[in-house]
């Protein structure tokens, strides 16, 4: 699965987005743990309900750390509340200069087959498409995600 965006903003600007708790916090995630180098963790948290502790969960391990180029997290595993658990997949996070900004694709490698894994799979491309869109709004604009 790849998904792209482009956004009005250098390469560095871009990739501190998904490697900086503060910037992740406001436009990714409720919550962020991240070891910003190779080695370090990439760990994400979404709250499920507002009104519980309940949520989705996504963690691996930085395999690629190169600021304004590539960012790529190994070993990721994605958790539902239900007790569902993918992975483990690869994400590749490219960013690519382009005249007035940056290209950023997104790759989630590892998908694989069965009915949970197709469900998976369904919802997977149109929530990338609405993060990028959600990068392309606070990069651009500084719009954040309500309640932030």
């Amino acid at each position: 699965m790849t998904r792209g965006v482009f956004v009005r903003a250098l390469p560095g600007r871009a990739f501190e987005a998904f490697v900086r708790v503060s910037e992740v916090l406001s436009w990714l995630a409720d919550g962020a743990v991240i070891g910003a180098r190779a080695g370090g963790n990439w760990a994400l948290g979404w709250y499920a309900d507002p009104d519980s502790d309940a949520g989705y969960s996504s963690m691996g391990q930085i395999e690629t750390f190169e600021p304004g180029r590539t960012l790529a997290v190994s070993n990721l595993v994605f958790s539902s509340p239900e007790g569902l658990s993918f992975g483990p997949m690869r994400l590749v996070i490219t960013f690519e200069a382009v005249e007035e900004g940056t290209d950023v694709t997104v790759t989630q490698e590892g998908l694989e087959e069965g009915p949970v894994w197709e469900s998976y799979r369904d919802q997977l491309g149109p929530g990338w498409e609405r993060m990028l869109g959600d990068l392309k709004a606070w990069l651009e604009e500084g719009k954040k995600l309500p309640g932030r």
